[in-house]
């Protein structure tokens, strides 16, 4: 199996800190209904050189329009260096929709992720930095017609390769929904070993238009008591969804658009991962 392995400009990008880098382009219009959702990750500050690296990357966009226009566009790009000059990894994710008109809808999803192969001997700490951010808009023109929901997730694994258990992880995610209240959600099993410096929460509420952004840094750092083949997976989602009447209802339409397009994705990425064992193809 052979993964993807971005250069260039997505490498730069991530080579740069996020707060200062990375914005949602997004701009809100009174003429359209808008859903757009970001996502990105740095990992830096290896401790150890990966002795295997590789990248994942998923996106998949539906629209329906009658008498309406409707643009759907996703986007998913990753990359692991690691060579003699740097060692970085990191994720961009972003999914938009933007309707006008009475009757459509648009559904955008992305996802990428990051893998990396660590062989730590017996004593030794394995450690790494991490920053993130997830940016969500959703902006409405006709609130009695039109709604859009936009979501994000970020999520950390590491996992023993040669027992297949998982060791740790860490999650989050937020939602945003012009029909209902902001969502945030935070699942960890990490026992000391993640130290967040940083966490920054960001919500503008204004007319018809929400936004919300989510910060975080930190560091993770485990001592090893016992040689270990370690594998680090990073995985991001995002979801933007807009609708207009008289398409059936957002709990309808979107509920069903959500339950088989995430399934498909989740299965695609499960069974991607599955296949890295013990190697991933250059």
């Amino acid at each position: 199996m052979k993964f993807n392995h971005i250069s260039g400009s997505i490498a730069f990008l991530l080579a740069t800190p996020l707060v200062t880098s990375l914005s949602v382009g997004i701009a809100p219009s009174s003429a359209a209904t808008i859903a757009g959702s970001l996502t990105a990750v740095t990992i830096e500050n290896f401790s150890h050189t990966p002795t295997d690296t590789g990248t994942v990357t998923n996106i998949n966009d539906q629209t329906i329009a009658n008498t309406s226009s409707v643009i759907s566009q996703a986007n998913a790009e990753a990359v692991f260096i690691s060579n003699c000059h740097e060692l970085l990894a990191g994720n961009f994710s972003q999914s938009e929709v933007i309707g006008s008109g009475n009757n459509y809808f648009g559904l955008a999803q992305s996802q990428a992720a990051v893998i990396g192969d660590f062989s730590i001997k017996a004593k030794e700490t394995f450690s790494f930095s991490v920053q993130t951010i997830l940016h969500l808009l959703t902006s409405v023109s006709n609130p009695q017609s039109e709604w859009a929901s936009a979501t994000g997730s970020i999520s950390f694994a590491l996992i023993d390769t040669v027992s297949n258990i998982l060791l740790e992880s860490f999650q989050f995610g937020i939602g945003l929904h012009s029909f209902k209240a902001p969502e945030l959600s935070l699942s960890y099993n990490l026992v000391g070993n993640f130290n967040p410096t940083q966490i920054n929460f960001a919500f503008l509420d204004q007319d018809n238009t929400k936004s919300l952004s989510l910060y975080t840094s930190g560091v993770y750092s485990r001592t090893f008591e016992s040689s270990t083949n370690l594998r680090l997976v990073e995985v991001k989602d995002n979801m933007a969804a807009a609708q207009a009447q008289p398409v059936p209802e957002p709990t309808t339409i979107l509920g069903t658009a959500l339950f088989f397009g995430f399934l498909t994705k989740r299965r695609k990425l499960k069974n991607q991962l599955s296949e890295v064992k013990s190697k991933v193809y250059e």
